[in-house]
Order: structure tokens, then C-alpha cells, then sequence
């Protein structure tokens, strides 16, 4: 026979949210020791307050609300197990308020506690008057210490979360992010070093995949700069042959090749006090990269049928997909313009590596292309997008989006309208009992015997309720709050059933 003491253990070591380790903890307890109520205090610095309770209004104006923050005083007040058969009756605890609300009732409180440090207590009242035996006494007992420090280390995390998710907002509410939908870890930390250097005149290389939103970067580092009152001008220098590129960029006056009817000031002029932003740098021929490292070097540009040189102040920030300092060894990139470009190097991480933000994105397209009505996607569908690699990545991720919406027609997005390489993805397992050949599945389920038909019923129920819990989840951005207000369901039945669906 396990444990039950280990059992804890490990059921706790699992659990991430403070609310969550204490209903595990309080569950457990009141399951092993017979009580019927109960409730759980933890340390947030200087004071204790309520984690989780069960048929108990620990937080409430009632009678037996004070009665229990009474003995809850005491016993952290000492740091002592408090353990009366009938509190109404007995005489060390004279004194403290509503004891007769545990009139015939056995009360045990047990300081969650390792050595002189507390981190909280747990209250539990049996329904018979000396109803805690002594080996549930020694059992509470002995979880304290461990429940204690993991009750802790969860409310820490708590506690850091919400710091983290504070300084996110005050990071999108300081700094102008348009455009940029994240809650990655990897992401916050670029959009924090670019709020840190958009003040600054160095150049800037951003670095990344194609679709990973390089030129989103370039506008935040433009419009949170000083220079945000100038132009911001892009020019993507893939798609122009290298004798049009050079005249883009430094412009050309009048008769200087055939066509040149007028005057032209180039990208780098009309940028002046503001931004250029090139895009897919690597590209650029090695002649014109000579003419551009003056341009960055110097803030001189030459135009095209003239040897006056023009002075300009813009700040540059260049964009690839390639691996620049590959190109410098082959010899294809000049080295004095990559240094000159690459100052501070901000290098974007690939969708596939920022799964958290799969579903916020998918659910900000969804309401950007069905804005004329309620859509939202299935549970299968959101999982299949999370499931797949995005190798276009959020770019890929918006068609795919924009696709689905214009092929619904009812409320629900199914997987049926995502692109056939999304579709597929664990095309087996999702396939519907219905949707196989009779002759499969008479092979598959006339073998069943009675217990590994439960077997099959049972995982079944859980994929149902995983698909639930995970698109319930995603639609309220994670927040189990709203996530049970708006299913139903009780915060804590649906923590239960996300604790039973890790396990």
C-alpha cells in the first residue's frame, strides 16, 4: 500500500497555482482524517490570508467564520497544533470568540510550518465531537512541514506571475507595441531591449525567419524613439534588380540614366529625422553595399548622375531571414557594413518556439476576419494549430486564420476549414468512430472484453474533457476565473478536472 504521505507529496509537487496546491492539500487532508469542513490560510508577507475552503466561508461575516480565524490566531500565534474534541466545552480555550458554533464538533488546526517559520495553517472540523484519532492527528502532523514549503514555493510562483503579468502591462502601457500580440517569456524580454534601445541613434539588425514580424520591430523601434515625429520608410531590397535599388536608395537627379525625367530624392533622403527600414538587407548587390556603409558610416548620400555629396540624418534598421555572418565568410556581405548595420542585434524567436502565443494569435485573427460575427474555434481545430510548425510562421498562422473564417458559416471554426497540412496533423487520432469503414470496426470492437471497454470509455471521456478544458482555456486567455464563470462550472470543479487531466 502507498503511502499517503508520499502520495501527497508527489500530488503537490505537481500542482503550479497557489489556489490549486491548497484545495489538493485541504482535499487530501479532510479525505484521510474523515473531517467535513475546512479551510486553508498562507503566509503573503506579512499577513495570512485564505487560499481554499471547503463548506466553510472562511472569509465570510458569520458565526463560525470568526470562530475559526480565532483558532487560527492561535495556533499561529504559538505555532502549535490546536486540537479540541468539542471547542464549546473546553476550557483552554476560554476566552475565544463564537466557540459555540463548534458545539459537538472536534476541531484540529495544524501550523503549516518548517522549524520557527509558518507559511500558513490548515483548519479541519470532524462532524462528531473527538472524532480525530490520534493517527490523524499524527498524519496532519506530519504533512505539515512539506505542505507547508510546497503551499509556499506555489504562492511564490503566484506571486511572480502576477509581477511578471503586471510589468507586461505596464511595458504595453508605457511603450507603443501596435501590432504585436505575445505573452511568450522570449518575446516580452526582446519587446523590454527594444524599449531600451529605441532611444538610442545606433543602428539596429533584426534577425528571424521569414512571417516572424522583423518589420513590427522596425515601426516599434521608429514610433517609441525620439524620431517618431519623422517618416518611417521601408524599402525591401529583394524585390528590386540592383539597378533600380540603387536609385531607390540614394536617389538620382535629372538625366542621370534613360528615364530619369525629374529629379528624385532616394529612400535615405526621404527618410531624413525619421527611420529607414530595410528589409532583407542580405540581399543588397556587393556594389550598392559600398555606397551604403558611407551612408551609415558617414550620413552622406550621393545621387545618382551627381558627385555632390548630401548629408542626412536617419537612423537605420536592417531585417533578414539570412545568416549575415555566413554571408560575410563566403563573401557575399561586405564585414565593415555588417558591424556597422548589426550595433545591437535583436533577433526574433520562430512561432513554432512560442506555443503559448499560437492561440492568442489565432484567436485575435478569428476576431479580426469574422468581426461581422460571433466565431470562435473548435477545440480540435485549436489543437491542430497548436500541434504544427509553423514554418511561415505568424504571417502563415493569419492565412490560415483569414482562410477558415471566409469558409465557416456557422458560429464554430471546425478544423475542417484550416489548410489540408493542418488538417492532417494526428489525422488518426481524431478521426470520429463514425467516419470508419463498418468492416473497421467490427475488428476493432468486437475483441473488447467488458473491462477494456471502460478502459476505451473512459480515455475517451478524457480526451473530451481535455479538449473542453483546453479550448475553454484558450478562449479566456487562460484566466480559470472567467474560464469557470463563463462554462458553469465551480473554480474549483474546474481545477479539479484540470489537476485530474495533468495527471
Amino acid at each position: 500500500m502507498i503511502d499517503p504521505r508520499l502520495e501527497l507529496a508527489k500530488l503537490l509537487l505537481t500542482q503550479e497555482d497557489d489556489v490549486l496546491t491548497a484545495e489538493v492539500l485541504l482535499g487530501k487532508m479532510m479525505e484521510l482524517t474523515g473531517a467535513d469542513r475546512g479551510f486553508v490560510v498562507a503566509r503573503a508577507g506579512d499577513q495570512f490570508e485564505p487560499r481554499f475552503a471547503i463548506r466553510f466561508d472562511a472569509a465570510g461575516d458569520g458565526e463560525e467564520a470568526r470562530f475559526s480565524r480565532s483558532l487560527v490566531r492561535a495556533a499561529l500565534g504559538n505555532n502549535r497544533i490546536v486540537h479540541s474534541m468539542n471547542p464549546a466545552e473546553d476550557p483552554e480555550l476560554t476566552g475565544l470568540e463564537s466557540l459555540a458554533a463548534a458545539a459537538g464538533r472536534a476541531v484540529l488546526v495544524v501550523p503549516l510550518s518548517s522549524g520557527e517559520e509558518r507559511f500558513g495553517a490548515i483548519y479541519l472540523e470532524h462532524p462528531r465531537a473527538g472524532g480525530f484519532s490520534g493517527d490523524a492527528i499524527r498524519l496532519v502532523s506530519d504533512v505539515a512541514e512539506f505542505g507547508g514549503l510546497a503551499l509556499q514555493s506555489a504562492v511564490n510562483r503566484a506571486e511572480l506571475a502576477r509581477r511578471t503579468s503586471a510589468l507586461e502591462r505596464d511595458l504595453f502601457a508605457q511603450h507603443d507595441f501596435s501590432g504585436i500580440i505575445t505573452r511568450d517569456p522570449a518575446m516580452m524580454s526582446l519587446l523590454r531591449t527594444v524599449a531600451q534601445v529605441a532611444t538610442a541613434k545606433a543602428s539596429v539588425l533584426v534577425t528571424g525567419e521569414s512571417g516572424t514580424g522583423k518589420e513590427l520591430i522596425a515601426k516599434a523601434l521608429h514610433v517609441n524613439s525620439e524620431r517618431r515625429r519623422g517618416p518611417f520608410v521601408a524599402l525591401h531590397c529583394a524585390a528590386l534588380p540592383s539597378t533600380m535599388l540603387e536609385s531607390e536608395l540614394f536617389g538620382h537627379v535629372r538625366g542621370a540614366f534613360t528615364g530619369a525625367d525629374k529629379d528624385r530624392a532616394g529612400r535615405l533622403a526621404s527618410a531624413r529625422g525619421g527611420t529607414l527600414f530595410l528589409d532583407e538587407v542580405a540581399e543588397i548587390p556587393l556594389e550598392t553595399q559600398a555606397k551604403l556603409l558611407r551612408a551609415v558610416q558617414f550620413g552622406e548620400v550621393q545621387r545618382l548622375g551627381t558627385d555632390r555629396p548630401e548629408v542626412v540624418d536617419v537612423r537605420i534598421v536592417a531585417a533578414t531571414h539570412r545568416n549575415l555572418a555566413e554571408r560575410v565568410a563566403q563573401g557575399t556581405f561586405r564585414q565593415d557594413l555588417y558591424y556597422r548595420l548589426r550595433v545591437v542585434e535583436l533577433s526574433i524567436p520562430p512561432l513554432r518556439e512560442r506555443q503559448g502565443d499560437v492561440a492568442l494569435l489565432a484567436h485575435h485573427y478569428v476576431s479580426q476576419f469574422a468581426s461581422k460575427r460571433s466565431a470562435r474555434l473548435s477545440p480540435v481545430a485549436l489543437r491542430k494549430l497548436e500541434a504544427h510548425d509553423w514554418p511561415g510562421n505568424v504571417r502563415e498562422l493569419a492565412h490560415a486564420i483569414e482562410r477558415a473564417c471566409i469558409l465557416s458559416t456557422g458560429d464554430e471554426i471546425s478544423a475542417d476549414q484550416l489548410p489540408e497540412e493542418i488538417r492532417r496533423i494526428n489525422a488518426v487520432a481524431s478521426t470520429p468512430t463514425s467516419a470508419l469503414p463498418e468492416t473497421h470496426k467490427v475488428s476493432r470492437f468486437s475483441r473488447f472484453d467488458k473491462d477494456e471497454l471502460e478502459q476505451v470509455s473512459a480515455a475517451a471521456v478524457r480526451e473530451v474533457e481535455r479538449e473542453f478544458v483546453e479550448g475553454l482555456l484558450a478562449a479566456t486567455g487562460g484566466n480559470v476565473s472567467r474560464a469557470a464563470s463563463e462554462s458553469g462550472l465551480h473554480r474549483s470543479q474546474l481545477q479539479r478536472m484540470m489537476a485530474r487531466l495533468r495527471g
